[in-house]
């Protein structure tokens, strides 16, 4: 209709119709586009906003997970420190729990713990870190699957240099079914399978310790203080990016209106 008018109006040479209808046309196309562009845009937030909830609940869950994980490998350091001071005379030599047994003997245990977050990892394999606006956030992101990356690294560089020493050492450290009641809690500190729990039974501080010994235990201690040291550096870089969402959060409700 509007092109019929336009060509009517060339007929008839006038030229100001022909410019008011073309004025129609062009602003009718810009609001047209404004609009789309406009309803993309809402599109993005709604779900760049889905999606930083699912990442919240995420890494709320890992941080949680990996929390729990640090404070057992911490016991578990503890108790190899112990033995360590026993033996170089920081400590008054005592007989250790069949706990704390068991701690010590698996202290070549160097596993990659639930660091994982899974919306992190959609972000970055999905193309869902083109949907965030937020630079500070990009760069938490960034630096949390880094750190991941790096954490695993170093895992596997600790646990193939870590001794086992009940197999270097049979005489020292043997494993029998467990006797001592565990409370529910720790439970998980003593291996368990199928109901069948094992425990360490620690024999080397009733002789002379061997050199070549002594050397594998210091050296184990020393893989476990770098891994709980990395392990608390990726939960730091959590506990970042989880600041960094809530300061989002807060400053997306403010702008609510």
């Amino acid at each position: 209709m509007i092109l019929r008018r336009i060509s009517k109006a060339i007929r008839r040479q006038d030229w100001f119709t022909v410019i008011i209808e073309i004025c129609i046309v062009v602003i009718g196309l810009l609001i047209g586009l404004q609009i789309n562009n406009w309803n993309e845009t809402r599109s993005e937030r709604a779900e760049e906003s889905a999606f930083l909830e699912r990442l919240a609940v995420d890494v709320d869950r890992t941080r949680s997970q990996l929390t729990a994980f640090v404070a057992e490998r911490e016991d578990r350091l503890r108790t190899i420190a112990k033995v360590e001071n026993m033996y170089f005379g920081d400590e008054k030599v005592e007989v250790l729990s069949e706990l704390n047994c068991t701690e010590f003997a698996s202290m070549h245990i160097i596993t990659l713990p639930p660091v994982a977050v899974p919306s992190i990892t959609e972000a970055f394999a999905g193309g869902k870190i083109d949907l965030l606006s937020e630079a500070k956030l990009i760069q938490a992101l960034l630096i949390v699957q880094q750190g991941e990356d790096r954490l695993r690294t170093v895992i596997d560089s600790l646990s193939s240099r870590n001794p086992i020493l009940s197999q270097k050492y049979p005489k020292a450290i043997s494993w029998r079914r467990a006797k001592e009641n565990v409370d529910e809690g720790v439970n998980d500190k003593v291996f368990a399978i199928g109901g069948y729990r094992m425990a360490a039974q620690c024999h080397f501080l009733e002789t002379e310790p061997e050199p070549a010994f002594l050397s594998d235990m210091v050296l184990g201690l020393q893989m476990n203080q770098w891994y709980v040291t990395f392990l608390k550096r990726h939960l730091q870089r959590l506990d970042e990016l989880a600041a960094v969402l809530a300061g989002q959060s807060t400053s997306s409700a403010s702008e609510k209106p």
